[in-house]
């Protein structure tokens, strides 16, 4: 079967390995070329040209845009408590860690099982990271507690 076939008989909004691998390279770099994410995923340009647009049609990838430099005093910082329905939590971990809004994630003990540090420019945009997390295939809960003050030490 080729790739283009592969990808088109993908289920909507279902996401295999190499579209995570392509969301993370995208993540990191959303320049990079066609040419480039081809050779990174060892599939043709056409095939990941078709990945592409059909991860922006199902609304995985919303747009493309400039990460400025952080500044401290901007912006808005949260802890997340996320709690998965399945073991092992790689996989489930996989499928966020990549987002630009989390800046930090701690595989933890105790009654969660991981912690996430995010950034987001307004609160509206923390609560729409909630709703994507909460979205995620293997996540059972997240709850959010907001910075208010950071201390050092």
């Amino acid at each position: 079967m080729s790739e283009n076939q592969t990808a088109s008989r993908q289920i909507a909004g279902a996401r295999d390995a190499l579209d995570e691998k392509l969301i993370a390279l995208l993540s990191q770099d959303a320049r990079m070329t066609l040419t480039a994410l081809a050779q990174k995923l060892a599939l043709s340009r056409t095939a990941v040209q078709a990945r592409m647009a059909r991860l922006e049609r199902d609304k995985v990838i919303l747009g493309y845009r400039a990460v400025l430099a952080a500044n401290e005093d901007e912006g808005l910082r949260a802890v997340l408590s996320l709690t998965f329905g399945q073991r092992p939590c790689e996989p489930v971990v996989a499928r966020f860690r990549h987002w630009p809004e989390i800046t930090r994630y701690y595989s933890v003990t105790g009654a969660v099982d991981g912690v996430a540090i995010v950034r987001t420019a307004t609160p509206q945009d923390l609560s729409r990271l909630v709703d994507r997390l909460s979205a995620t295939e293997g996540v059972e809960s997240v709850r959010s507690a907001v910075v208010l003050k950071a201390e050092e030490g």
